[in-house]
């Protein structure tokens, strides 16, 4: 059942409000201010990447069984990257992991001496520990490639290929990042846990079928109020209205914080430092670009949340 008119129009007037203000009070500082976010993601086709730079970040990759390819993981806007542990996801019925270099992005720099600490390959588990220390003490800054991956097909289907948390058996789930100090980047909870917070874009392998969706607009395949080229665009899952994985699966437009939840707190507050921003190639400002305009506004970006404050998917 909808929810009555007058509630979306407080919420409206509420939502417009907090962001007028913090419009109004970032205005005229905010750009000249603000700094660029650190991002990671697996870029399912590696060319044009190099150690120290990146080509289109790829989502989907398609290929045919017994196939050998590689994908990237990848970092955007880091600042001394010393070191960095992770895990690489996926479907071990339908890809497997036979083979790990690291002697990428953390090499680069004069005096480095980069160790892996990757996982034992081939490897169908599902989960891959991708991680590396830079031993010579030269910490890198910038974008580039952290690790590139051997993959092999071997069976049909579509595999999620995400790169977001430690292996299995540690206390704690999450990347982590580390500077020359030791000092974790990117993160952001309160009290702090070393684990990354920001935004780690995920990706799909399909084997002996196409890519799931065309990016179609006027089509909204979920039916979750956006369509399909919005969704490509964002990019969150155009065949699923809602994470499969909290935290994880990034499937609802509305969801930010991928907590199958909709909240001023927990998503809209995304947008705080963010209004008046063009998107410019930034994939985090690109996620919260809803009306796909390339500028994040309060009317296109932030109104659409209106009627849905407090709305929970499942």
């Amino acid at each position: 059942m909808g929810k009555p008119a007058w509630i979306g129009l407080v919420s409206a007037i509420v939502l417009a409000f907090i962001c007028g203000g913090i419009y109004a009070f970032t205005e005229g500082s905010h750009v000249a201010e603000a700094q660029p976010d650190t991002v990671l993601a697996v870029d399912t086709n590696p060319a044009g990447n190099t150690a120290t730079s990146l080509a289109t970040i790829n989502s989907c990759i398609s290929v045919n069984s017994t196939d050998i390819f590689y994908i990237d993981v990848v970092v955007m806007d880091v600042t001394d990257l010393n070191s960095y542990d992770g895990t690489f996801r996926f479907d071990g019925t339908i890809v497997e992991v036979t083979g790990v270099d690291v002697e990428y992005f953390l090499a680069t720099a004069p005096g480095s001496s980069v160790t892996s600490y990757s996982g034992s390959v081939p490897n169908n588990s599902g989960s891959f520990q991708v991680s590396a220390y830079d031993y010579g003490e030269a910490p890198e800054s910038g974008e580039g490639v952290l690790a590139r991956l051997e993959i092999t097909a071997i069976g049909p289907g579509i595999s999620k290929a995400n790169f977001d948390l430690r292996p299995d058996g540690y206390p704690i789930s999450g990347v982590i990042l580390l500077d020359g100090t030791g000092t974790a980047i990117g993160d952001t909870s309160e009290p702090p846990d070393d684990m990354f917070d920001g935004s780690i874009l995920e990706a799909k392998i399909a084997v002996d079928q196409p890519c799931p969706g065309e990016c179609l607009p006027g089509v909204d395949t979920d039916g979750d109020g956006f369509d399909d080229d919005i969704e490509c665009y964002l990019p969150t899952d155009q065949n699923d209205d809602c994470t499969d994985e909290i935290g994880v699966h990034d499937a609802w437009p509305l969801d930010i914080n991928i907590d199958r939840s909709v909240t001023v707190v927990g998503d809209v507050f995304f947008y705080a430092d963010k209004i008046g921003l063009p998107v410019g190639g930034d994939p985090l400002l690109q996620r919260l670009d809803l009306s796909a305009d390339g500028d994040i506004t309060v009317v296109g970006d932030v109104l659409p949340f209106s009627q849905h404050i407090g709305d929970e998917c499942s």
